[in-house]
C-alpha cells in the first residue's frame, strides 16, 4: 500500500540524440565471448553469471580495458561536442 506522505520521483527523460555511453571492459569481453558461453535455451542471466565468473578469473584483461578507455575518451569528446551544439 502506498504511503500518502511520499512524493513519487520524477524520472529524468534522456535525450534520444545524445551519444550513447561506452561499454565497460567486462561488457566488451562478454559481447565477444557470449556465443561460446551460451547454450540454446539458456537464460541471459545464467550467461551473465558464467561470464562474470570467467571474467574474474581472467588474468589478462588489458585488451578490453584499453579498448574501454579509448571508447570512454571518445564518448567524453562526443558528449562535450553534443553539449556545445545543444546550447546553440
Amino acid at each position: 500500500m502506498a504511503r500518502p506522505d511520499r512524493i513519487p520521483k520524477v524520472k529524468k527523460t534522456k535525450d534520444p540524440n545524445a551519444p550513447k555511453r561506452p561499454l565497460s571492459a567486462y561488457l566488451l569481453w562478454l559481447n565477444e565471448n557470449r556465443a561460446r558461453l551460451s547454450k540454446p535455451g539458456m537464460p541471459a542471466s545464467e550467461v551473465a553469471k558464467l561470464g562474470g565468473a570467467e571474467w574474474r578469473l581472467l588474468e589478462d584483461k588489458s585488451k578490453w580495458q584499453n579498448l574501454a578507455v579509448e571508447l570512454k575518451a571518445k564518448y567524453e569528446k562526443d558528449i562535450q561536442t553534443y553539449k556545445e551544439t545543444k546550447t546553440e
